[in-house]
């Protein structure tokens, strides 16, 4: 069975891309080089896996509007606004990771009882994938795998000792039976983000992968495995009221706030997938990517992907530095920088170092980690 019903998470406000990105126009609405933003490639690659339900994106309430006009925007750019019905933006009271939403997206699928268990493929709103068809292939071999009541996430090799992502570890092979080119293992262990020196051991054992955050499973199979482990949280979300979506002029359904999901919400911690459910899931299993992938999660790495942003950059006995501004700016004298002015905000940080933005107090700016106005 191939996977019924994306969920988008597009909840983050990706404070590592500050002061681009911020509570009011966070990390998924950046555009890149091609003139498509994160979110809206995401959609794309949603509408590629050809899924017979819904693409569900879920959101801050505050961003619900973006949301929507991003991808009515992408939809008639591509001419395909006839798919507009299929989107369903589901708008967070209050971000609390990605557990919580995610309970919220299957106890709401599973309220539809359309006649089959919804077969769910999770991702996130801010990557890179290339190329396209690899991606397919995996998602539905890894929504394969999920069908036998298992926990499938997407692993990939790493290509240096990255310090910023979570690791998998492999474990035995799994047979995958009718799936062309594909390889999956057991999960032996989640491991949480390195130092340097543990992550180079990683990438020389040959046995560890990153991360990618993007999983397969059935609903109610995750909606056991949340009780199982995390069971306040499974509770918050058991027996919600169903709501019904508002259809915009554009196609698009909308449920941007909801009394019963703002009680859940009030009542439940804020914890991620791999803490509530897939470091403790005893039916793990991972899908070697076969994909290009990149969370662009720092400004060193979203340097290879920004359009131009640097006209009136001017340099002297300045070599290797990034600059991305919308007001003027001279270097002198200085080497392997990143510059970013924006809004009447600048961040300045050595090259190889931009990750540390994310360790700064965004009060002091006026705004919060949660992406929130301060």
């Amino acid at each position: 069975m191939r996977c019924t019903d994306v969920v988008i998470l597009a909840g983050g406000s990706g404070e590592r891309l500050w002061p681009l990105s911020d509570g009011n126009r966070p990390k998924q609405f950046i555009r890149l080089e091609d003139g498509s933003s994160f979110l809206q490639a995401a959609v794309a690659r949603a509408f590629a896996l050809d899924v017979k339900g819904d693409v569900i994106i879920i959101t801050r309430e505050s961003w619900v509007t973006l949301v929507t006009g991003s991808v009515l925007e992408l939809l008639e750019r591509t001419g395909r606004a006839n798919l507009a019905d299929r989107v369903l933006v589901l708008g967070e009271p209050v971000g609390k990771n990605t557990a919580p939403p995610l309970a919220w997206a299957c106890s709401y699928l599973l309220s539809l009882d359309r006649g089959y268990v919804p077969n769910i493929f999770v991702m996130a709103s801010d990557h890179v994938i290339t190329p396209i068809e690899s991606f397919v292939r995996d998602v539905r071999s890894a929504s394969r795998i999920s069908d036998d009541c298992k926990l499938v996430s997407l692993a990939i090799r790493p290509a240096y000792p990255a310090t910023g992502y979570g690791y998998i570890k492999a474990g035995p092979p799994v047979p995958c039976v009718g799936i062309e080119d594909a390889t999956a293992f057991a999960v032996n262990s989640f491991v949480e983000k390195p130092n340097l020196a543990v992550a180079t051991e990683y990438l020389a054992d040959g046995g560890y992968f990153w991360n990618s955050g993007m999983y397969a499973f059935k609903a109610d199979f995750f909606l056991e495995e949340l009780a199982a482990h995390r069971p306040e949280l499974a509770r918050a979300f058991s027996g919600l009221e169903r709501d019904t979506p508002v259809t915009g002029p554009s196609g698009i359904r909308v449920i941007a706030s909801s009394k019963s999901v703002a009680a859940a919400y009030g009542s439940c911690e804020s914890v991620s997938i791999d803490y509530a459910v897939s470091e403790k899931c005893a039916r793990s299993v991972s899908v070697r990517a076969t994909f290009h992938w990149d969370d662009v999660g720092s400004w060193d790495s979203f340097a290879k992907y920004a359009p131009a942003h640097d006209e009136g950059v001017m340099r002297a006995e300045s070599e290797n530095c990034f600059v991305y501004s919308d007001v003027p700016v001279q270097l002198c004298g200085v080497d392997d920088l990143v510059v970013v002015i924006h809004g009447g905000k600048a961040l300045v940080s050595k090259k190889g170092k931009t990750d540390i933005v994310r360790n700064m107090d965004m009060r002091f700016f006026g705004t919060d980690k949660g992406g929130r106005r301060a």
